[in-house]
């Protein structure tokens, strides 16, 4: 676990299928997209518009997944102490197909202000010990916008390894062309 002091009074828990965790994950999801490149974040979302109902439905339909079934989904809630308020997340989604089942693609979040004090370190080891103990992945793969220094940075220090990019991968809205960097995490 971590030993940043700050980073230990925010719980995280795993989501459940249904009900308020479900609720409060897709709502933060929403508020958290909407951060994407404006004032003064990162572009890290291809769209800053995005519709709570979809998101929950979506969200509903990778968690009620089986691990050993395609595109299966499992999150992560960061928590704000006293409040139960979600602050970040992290979200696992299983390969497309059964023959890449041995892999998970990593998403995740953390709203601006509660961002550089250890939440997103303490995210990515819990799910990548859950992934490597009791999902028996072998590697955690991510996209990241070459422009999100902060990311790249974190998921460089957790051991993940830049293995492409995809130049001209995203063009967003005020002619903003956003490159995107392919990353992986060797669990096994």
């Amino acid at each position: 676990m971590s030993t940043d002091p700050g980073a230990a009074l925010f719980p995280i828990r795993m989501v459940r299928v249904s009900g308020a965790d479900v609720d409060g994950l897709a709502r933060h999801m929403v508020d958290h997209m909407a951060e994407s490149g404006r004032q003064g974040s990162p572009h890290f979302a291809v769209s800053t518009t995005w519709v709570y109902a979809e998101v929950r439905s979506n969200l509903i339909a990778r968690l009620s997944k089986d691990l050993d079934e395609p595109l299966w989904g499992r999150a992560w809630s960061l928590l704000a102490p006293g409040e139960a308020a979600i602050v970040g997340h992290a979200e696992l989604r299983g390969g497309r197909v059964h023959a890449e089942m041995h892999r998970a693609t990593l998403g995740m979040g953390i709203m601006r202000g509660f961002t550089r004090q250890g939440h997103g370190r303490r995210l990515l080891e819990i799910v990548a010990r859950w992934a490597r103990d009791t999902a028996d992945l072998a590697w955690l793969d991510l996209g990241v916008f070459a422009s999100n220094a902060p990311a790249r940075s974190l998921y460089g220090r957790m051991g993940f390894v830049e293995i492409g990019q995809r130049e001209d991968a995203f063009r967003l809205g005020g002619g903003v062309v956003i490159d995107d960097v392919q990353m992986t995490l060797k669990l096994r």
